[in-house]
């Protein structure tokens, strides 16, 4: 165990390291096939090693780390609404999309963990499973799968005859993973701690380095007899040359396995940026850059720990808290109508609707009839599902007798999403029945 602080001053204006790059992706040292490790889950002694808890934001990689909740790198920026988990990670038989809530941080959309590179998104409804973390500070020297998106191996970077490193390539976005060691330790300012680990010449290991845009990708560690998440990739060394020239075009990103007699850096304008490489000042072998999460445990536990308490509550109980957040006693039964506005409490649940105070708009559940079409118009919060509801449209054409029949052939003919509001308004349509007269109920239901 050990710790070491790199001479790699921060360059002005950007966060990263001395000839180092954001991350796109995982170049190996064994192979240059850009199928190796694509899209396919680690198997045997590396199975279940976080490759299940990840998920596509914007074109990087987050981690899911609680139920509500994922990170990812606050360098890669901000931009769309989904975290999306394909179905080669989760192993479903289709893509699962989740809307990230913008209210998470009192309407920031986000929370960082101060001094570091780490990113915290919040989504509406919940995810099925999620990663532990890494907590103890004794990182170094264990093996990490590493997962990233991006560049994989290019061409060959050789000296005297001898293969050295490999270009990266060709970006493609593809996710792939590999393993590497803790080497030791670094700083990135105001970026914080960082683990590091080295491009190293080693056969039939997996052996991989962080590339262009690899930036929120995975580290994990196992600890014991699960894998736990470690790291959040940050940088990786990359910039090099063959000599100070400026403004030659010489300069070239690569991994590097062995990058003494090249020069390190960017060819800048100012051309006093290059540090001749040498095992003696460390710099031979290219390095990767992740955020620590074991010194940054309790800040994240903080921030998450409320929404694994919640997974833990029955589907009543979250009802019941929901209830008192209005000032209705919990004793309060889901049929039972507080505001005595026609909806009972449990359908103004599932449409987030204020059950102390009648509504007239939005109604939970509408319909309209035209002349070919009868449609349906249901308001439903978009966390319903995790809480345990359910619901289903029935219809009957004998209102005393009340024998309501589940409605078949229900065609989806719209939805719309308010995020702010955390709900969706879904639109189905059917063909008018041959019966003169039809009455129509939502049906809701809540797990106990």
């Amino acid at each position: 165990m050990f710790t070491r602080d790199f001479p790699m001053p921060l360059l002005l204006g950007v966060m990263l390291f001395l000839g180092t790059s954001d991350l796109d992706g995982i170049v190996f040292f064994e192979t240059g096939d850009p199928a190796h490790n694509r899209e396919i889950a680690p198997s045997g002694q590396l199975s279940g090693s976080g490759w299940q808890y990840q998920g596509e934001y914007k074109e990087f990689l987050g981690t899911v780390i609680s139920p509500r909740h994922f990170i990812t790198a606050i360098h890669i920026g901000k931009g769309p609404t989904t975290f999306v988990q394909k179905s080669w990670f989760t192993g479903a038989a289709a893509d699962r999309v989740y809307f990230i809530n913008p209210n998470f941080n009192n309407g920031n959309g986000s929370r960082d963990i101060p001094g570091t590179d780490l990113r915290i998104f919040e989504i509406h409804g919940e995810f099925p499973e999620h990663a532990e973390l890494y907590t103890t500070p004794d990182e170094a020297g264990r093996q990490v799968v590493m997962i990233g998106r991006g560049r994989p191996r290019g061409e060959e970077v050789s000296s005297s005859g001898q293969t050295r490193g490999w270009l990266w390539g060709p970006g493609d976005n593809r996710v792939r993973w590999g393993t590497n060691t803790v080497d030791g330790f670094s700083s990135a300012g105001i970026r914080g701690p960082m683990l590091v680990t080295d491009f190293d010449d080693i056969a039939a290991s997996d052996e991989c380095q962080g590339a262009d845009g690899d930036s929120g990708g995975a580290v994990f560690i196992r600890k014991g007899n699960s894998w736990k998440l470690a790291g959040i990739l940050f940088a990786a060394d990359s910039v090099y040359d063959t000599n100070t020239i400026c403004g030659d075009g010489s300069d070239f990103r690569a991994s590097m396995f062995n990058g003494a007699g090249f020069y390190s850096g960017g060819d800048n304008a100012a051309c006093d940026n290059w540090t001749l490489i040498s095992a003696a000042n460390d710099l031979d072998e290219s390095r990767t850059y992740a955020s620590r999460i074991s010194v940054n445990a309790q800040e994240i536990n903080a921030v998450i720990q409320p929404a694994i308490d919640d997974k833990l509550k029955t589907s009543r109980q979250r009802y019941d808290e929901w209830l008192a957040g209005f000032g209705i006693l919990s004793g309060a039964e889901p049929g039972d109508d507080a505001d005595s506005d026609g909806w009972p409490n449990l359908m103004e649940y599932l449409a987030d609707l204020d059950p102390s105070v009648p509504e007239e708009l939005p109604l939970p559940f509408s319909l309209q009839g035209e002349q070919e079409k009868i449609c349906f118009r249901l308001r439903i919060r978009m966390d319903g599902q995790s809480r345990g509801l359910s619901w289903e449209i029935e219809g009957s054409n004998d209102l005393a007798g009340g024998n309501y029949e589940t409605v078949t052939g229900l065609n989806l003919s719209g939805v719309t999403r308010s995020l702010t509001e955390g709900v969706e308004t879904v639109e189905y349509e059917i063909d008018r029945p041959s019966n003169s007269r039809m009455f129509y109920r939502l049906r809701v239901t809540l797990v106990q």
